[in-house]
């Protein structure tokens, strides 16, 4: 396909996903094989988001409501705000790439902490616009870096709060400050995957009121907490202008049936949202206890994953823990600088006892 296909899609980074299980168990002959390498939830789909996929899993042969409608009416109801404010996506990496389209040029510029979501290079290179990696400070975005960074070709602002892959964030009122310093011409994406995670609900409120009417987008996703990784679906806001311009760029019926019902009545069990919080919580906690009898540094983090300090080159120990069924992250993946690092998702009780055990064979 030489000299058909354009040169920056054959030079590109591919996104590298974690390892699935049943490869992982033919190539190391194992019947148990744990996955803490994609920060899913260990929970599975809300229990009204199962019920809610039968019941219209017999409606397949007709097309998804184009607009959203009764989810962007419950994202509205749920958060206060005008329904004209809600954009919809297959999931949020689809929003995250439909701001670098409506927005960038060859020559442009793309400003992301590094390390962070792989995603926002690959906007970059899909558009021929130049990346500007920022590295981060104590494993934290470094805003004030960041503006210093901005220049005339910069087009385009990635913010990833919580950041991944160190769980770490900066708080409302440091992003609102850096927005309002942001000059003209250029669109921040405020990316929010992990935002229902938060332990520090103070200096980061749930709340979305702070984009409504700033050149903005906030992105979150029903991946996470939500557990709807599989069914792809996510959702931002933004200036109506915006949303307008987002609705001529996507695909039509980008987002599935079974996506929207699943993620509207999972949006309304606030109950279940909360018992998964605390879990995450409270499973957060054992992992640090655990970690830290083993010896080992990490991040604290704000999200359902931790990014732990092997001390050691972490491709190494990735090998010896898929060895024992475990799969992670290496930090290479991300950075050259994090080598010695491997993130590790927040699964169920049974899942981190099995990772410390193989972590301390090791």
């Amino acid at each position: 396909m030489d000299g058909i296909v354009k040169k920056q899609f054959s030079e590109m980074e591919t996104y590298i996903p974690g390892r699935p299980i049943e490869k992982v168990k033919e190539q190391y002959g194992l019947e148990r094989v744990i996955k803490l390498a994609s920060n899913e939830s260990p929970l599975g789909p809300m229990p009204a988001a199962l019920e809610a996929i039968k019941k219209y899993s017999s409606q397949l042969n007709r097309y998804p409501d184009i607009e959203a409608t009764i989810l962007r009416d419950t994202l509205a109801k749920y958060y206060k705000l005008p329904r004209e404010n809600f954009l919809i996506g297959n999931g949020s990496n689809e929003l995250l790439r439909i701001a670098g389209q409506a927005v960038l040029g060859k020559g442009d510029e793309v400003i992301f902490a590094e390390p962070s979501f792989v995603v926002y290079r690959m906007v970059a290179d899909f558009f021929e616009a130049k990346s500007v990696p920022v590295d981060l400070k104590n494993h934290t975005h470094d805003l004030e870096a960041m503006l210093a960074a901005i220049t005339e070709k910069t087009k385009l602002i990635f913010i990833c709060n919580p950041n991944n892959p160190t769980g770490t964030m900066v708080s409302r009122t440091e992003v609102e400050d850096f927005i309002n310093k942001v000059p003209e011409g250029v669109l921040v994406v405020v990316d929010e995957a992990y935002a229902e995670f938060v332990e520090e609900r103070d200096a980061y409120p749930l709340d979305l009121n702070y984009s409504v009417n700033k050149p903005i987008i906030v992105t979150r996703t029903f991946s996470k907490l939500y557990g709807l990784a599989g069914l792809r679906i996510g959702y931002g806001v933004a200036p109506p202008s915006y949303v307008a311009v987002d609705q001529r760029i996507r695909d039509p019926f980008n987002v599935n049936l079974l996506a929207q019902v699943a993620a509207t009545v999972s949006l309304d069990d606030k109950g279940e949202a909360q018992k998964r919080y605390q879990q995450n919580l409270d499973n957060k906690r054992y992992l640090y206890k655990g970690l830290k009898e083993v010896g080992l540094d990490f991040v604290s983090s704000q999200t359902n994953f931790i990014l732990i300090d092997l001390r050691k080159d972490s491709t190494l120990v990735f090998e010896k823990l898929l060895e024992k069924g475990v799969i992670v992250r290496t930090g290479e993946i991300f950075t050259e600088r994090y080598r010695n690092y491997i993130r590790v998702s927040i699964g169920s009780k049974e899942e981190i006892d099995i990772f410390l055990e193989a972590i301390k064979t090791i």
